[in-house]
């Protein structure tokens, strides 16, 4: 994930307590804030103040940021920490809190298909939210990372701080998981049939 020079002149603008700056990089990765939040929480309003507090987060810890690192990556991990935070907050308070895709399956269109191709969505979406709950936390990340969120292997690997060859091992072993646990699944549910 290369930055830009223009992006350069921005961040360190923002590193040195330029308001404007700052709002000017909170334009540019506010939606992707926002999709990282929502990868982890599965809650659109919660994802929407999260996201907003973890930019305010960077706003007042931006003089401890790396002006010669990418700005994503450190982001990244506020809007993380931030959303773990927000679960561990739920949990205290007895809220029901699930990981973001169990609780809401994914947020995938199906606007084309007829009525039979929303059942087979629906069953799809279950099936993947399920198998994925058996996944680790480490699993279910970069698979949301690379599948939902649409990242490279280089920006992922930006941002969990891990070579790209590591990120394409885990994600090899995440998918092999996955697929695993879909198949003993469909094995267990056609010898109950």
């Amino acid at each position: 994930m290369e930055t830009t020079v223009e992006e350069h002149a921005v961040i360190l603008a923002a590193h040195k307590g330029d308001r404007a700056a700052f709002g000017d990089l909170v334009h540019a990765y506010q939606r992707r804030a926002f999709a990282a939040a929502y990868s982890i929480l599965g809650n659109r309003d919660e994802a929407m103040e999260v996201a907003q507090e973890s930019f305010i987060r960077a706003y007042k810890g931006i003089h401890r940021f790396d002006t010669t690192m990418p700005f994503y990556p450190w982001l990244y991990r506020i809007v993380k920490n931030t959303s773990l935070n927000h679960i561990k907050k739920k949990k205290r308070r007895g809220e029901s809190s699930l990981d973001s895709m169990m609780e809401t399956g994914f947020d995938v269109t199906a606007a084309s298909r007829g009525p039979r191709g929303e059942v087979e969505l629906d069953d799809l979406q279950l099936s993947i939210r399920d198998a994925m709950a058996e996944l680790s936390e480490d699993q279910r990340e970069i698979l949301k990372l690379r599948h939902f969120m649409e990242l490279s292997y280089l920006e992922i690997a930006d941002l969990l701080d891990i070579p790209k060859g590591t990120v394409m091992s885990r994600l090899h072993g995440a998918r092999k998981a996955l697929k695993r646990v879909i198949e003993s699944r469909q094995t267990g549910e056609a010898a109950l049939v």
